[in-house]
Protein backbone atom coordinates (compact mmCIF):
# COMPACT_ATOMS: atom_id res chain seq x y z
CA UNK A 1 0.00 0.00 0.00
CA UNK A 2 1.39 3.38 -1.04
CA UNK A 3 0.30 6.50 0.83
CA UNK A 4 0.58 9.74 -1.12
CA UNK A 5 -1.17 12.95 -2.12
CA UNK A 6 -3.87 12.49 -4.73
CA UNK A 7 -3.16 13.18 -8.37
CA UNK A 8 -5.49 14.42 -11.06
CA UNK A 9 -5.69 10.88 -12.46
CA UNK A 10 -7.24 9.79 -9.11
CA UNK A 11 -10.15 12.23 -9.33
CA UNK A 12 -12.62 9.89 -11.10
CA UNK A 13 -11.93 7.18 -8.49
CA UNK A 14 -12.42 9.70 -5.69
CA UNK A 15 -15.77 10.65 -7.23
CA UNK A 16 -16.72 6.95 -7.39
CA UNK A 17 -15.77 6.54 -3.73
CA UNK A 18 -17.92 9.54 -2.76
CA UNK A 19 -20.84 7.99 -4.68
CA UNK A 20 -20.32 4.64 -2.90
CA UNK A 21 -20.18 6.48 0.43
CA UNK A 22 -23.53 8.08 -0.41
CA UNK A 23 -25.00 4.66 -1.22
CA UNK A 24 -23.84 3.30 2.14
CA UNK A 25 -25.17 6.29 4.08
CA UNK A 26 -28.52 5.95 2.32
CA UNK A 27 -28.68 2.29 3.36
CA UNK A 28 -27.24 2.67 6.89
CA UNK A 29 -28.89 5.93 7.96
CA UNK A 30 -31.95 6.21 5.73
CA UNK A 31 -30.52 9.26 4.00
CA UNK A 32 -31.31 10.29 0.44
CA UNK A 33 -27.89 11.28 -0.92
CA UNK A 34 -28.48 9.72 -4.31
CA UNK A 35 -32.19 10.47 -4.74
CA UNK A 36 -32.57 12.03 -8.18
CA UNK A 37 -28.81 12.23 -8.67
CA UNK A 38 -27.14 11.47 -11.99
CA UNK A 39 -23.85 9.64 -11.50
CA UNK A 40 -22.14 10.99 -14.63
CA UNK A 41 -23.08 14.59 -13.82
CA UNK A 42 -22.01 14.13 -10.20
CA UNK A 43 -18.65 12.76 -11.34
CA UNK A 44 -18.10 15.79 -13.57
CA UNK A 45 -19.05 18.17 -10.75
CA UNK A 46 -16.84 16.35 -8.24
CA UNK A 47 -13.79 16.36 -10.53
CA UNK A 48 -14.33 20.04 -11.32
CA UNK A 49 -14.55 20.76 -7.58
CA UNK A 50 -11.18 19.08 -6.97
CA UNK A 51 -9.63 20.95 -9.89
CA UNK A 52 -10.81 24.33 -8.60
CA UNK A 53 -10.46 23.95 -4.82
CA UNK A 54 -6.77 23.62 -3.95
CA UNK A 55 -7.62 24.41 -0.32
CA UNK A 56 -8.43 20.70 0.07
CA UNK A 57 -5.47 18.35 0.29
CA UNK A 58 -6.47 14.79 -0.51
CA UNK A 59 -4.43 11.94 0.90
CA UNK A 60 -4.82 8.47 -0.60
CA UNK A 61 -3.72 4.92 0.12
CA UNK A 62 -3.27 3.04 -3.15
CA UNK A 63 -3.04 -0.63 -4.01
CA UNK A 64 -1.44 -0.37 -7.43
CA UNK A 65 -3.76 1.80 -9.51
CA UNK A 66 -6.67 1.41 -7.08
CA UNK A 67 -7.38 4.15 -4.56
CA UNK A 68 -8.30 2.00 -1.56
CA UNK A 69 -8.77 4.79 0.98
CA UNK A 70 -8.96 8.58 0.86
CA UNK A 71 -9.17 11.45 3.35
CA UNK A 72 -9.68 15.14 2.59
CA UNK A 73 -8.02 17.81 4.73
CA UNK A 74 -8.71 21.54 4.67
CA UNK A 75 -6.14 23.62 6.53
CA UNK A 76 -7.55 26.71 8.17
CA UNK A 77 -4.95 29.38 8.99
CA UNK A 78 -5.01 30.68 12.55
CA UNK A 79 -4.76 34.37 13.23
CA UNK A 80 -1.28 34.90 14.69
CA UNK A 81 -1.02 35.57 18.40
CA UNK A 82 1.93 36.46 20.62
CA UNK A 83 3.98 33.37 21.41
CA UNK A 84 1.59 31.30 19.27
CA UNK A 85 3.14 28.09 18.07
CA UNK A 86 0.34 26.65 15.96
CA UNK A 87 -0.33 28.03 12.51
CA UNK A 88 -3.40 26.00 11.51
CA UNK A 89 -6.33 23.91 12.53
CA UNK A 90 -7.47 21.17 10.16
CA UNK A 91 -10.86 19.95 9.04
CA UNK A 92 -10.86 16.25 8.14
CA UNK A 93 -13.71 15.17 5.88
CA UNK A 94 -14.75 12.61 3.27
CA UNK A 95 -12.93 9.80 5.05
CA UNK A 96 -13.67 6.64 3.12
CA UNK A 97 -12.17 3.21 2.57
CA UNK A 98 -13.52 0.90 -0.10
CA UNK A 99 -15.47 -1.96 1.45
CA UNK A 100 -13.08 -4.63 0.17
CA UNK A 101 -10.12 -2.91 1.87
CA UNK A 102 -11.68 -2.36 5.30
CA UNK A 103 -10.47 -3.85 8.57
CA UNK A 104 -6.87 -4.11 7.33
CA UNK A 105 -5.54 -1.03 9.14
CA UNK A 106 -5.27 1.00 5.93
CA UNK A 107 -7.36 3.91 7.21
CA UNK A 108 -5.40 3.95 10.45
CA UNK A 109 -2.10 4.08 8.51
CA UNK A 110 -3.42 6.85 6.28
CA UNK A 111 -4.62 8.87 9.27
CA UNK A 112 -1.25 8.41 11.02
CA UNK A 113 0.46 9.77 7.90
CA UNK A 114 -1.88 12.77 7.85
CA UNK A 115 -1.31 13.47 11.56
CA UNK A 116 2.45 13.45 10.99
CA UNK A 117 2.09 15.75 7.97
CA UNK A 118 -0.10 18.18 9.95
CA UNK A 119 2.25 18.15 12.94
CA UNK A 120 5.08 19.24 10.64
CA UNK A 121 2.84 22.06 9.36
CA UNK A 122 2.37 23.21 12.99
CA UNK A 123 -1.29 22.34 13.05
CA UNK A 124 -2.92 22.67 16.48
CA UNK A 125 -5.72 20.15 16.04
CA UNK A 126 -7.88 18.19 13.63
CA UNK A 127 -11.64 18.29 13.85
CA UNK A 128 -14.12 15.92 12.25
CA UNK A 129 -17.85 15.16 12.36
CA UNK A 130 -17.87 11.37 12.61
CA UNK A 131 -20.77 9.15 11.69
CA UNK A 132 -22.21 7.02 14.48
CA UNK A 133 -20.46 3.99 12.97
CA UNK A 134 -17.02 5.64 13.00
CA UNK A 135 -16.88 7.18 16.51
CA UNK A 136 -15.00 4.22 18.02
CA UNK A 137 -12.42 4.26 15.22
CA UNK A 138 -11.74 7.95 15.75
CA UNK A 139 -11.44 7.43 19.52
CA UNK A 140 -8.93 4.61 18.95
CA UNK A 141 -6.95 7.05 16.81
CA UNK A 142 -6.66 9.80 19.40
CA UNK A 143 -9.81 11.85 18.82
CA UNK A 144 -12.10 12.85 21.65
CA UNK A 145 -15.28 14.85 22.12
CA UNK A 146 -13.73 16.97 24.85
CA UNK A 147 -14.17 20.26 22.96
CA UNK A 148 -17.74 21.10 22.12
CA UNK A 149 -18.14 22.85 18.79
CA UNK A 150 -21.13 25.14 18.50
CA UNK A 151 -22.70 25.49 15.12
CA UNK A 152 -25.17 27.83 13.51
CA UNK A 153 -27.01 26.31 10.57
CA UNK A 154 -27.41 28.76 7.70
CA UNK A 155 -29.04 26.61 5.04
CA UNK A 156 -30.29 23.10 4.57
CA UNK A 157 -27.85 20.68 2.95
Amino acid sequence: MIIRLSQESDYPQLAEMKWLHGEEDDADYGEANLAGADKARFTEDFVRFLETHPDYTVFVACDGDIVASAMFVCLIPKVPKPNGKARYIAYLTNVYTRREYRNRGIGTQLLAHIKQYLTQKRCELIFVWPSDNSVNWYERNGFSAENEIFECALCEE
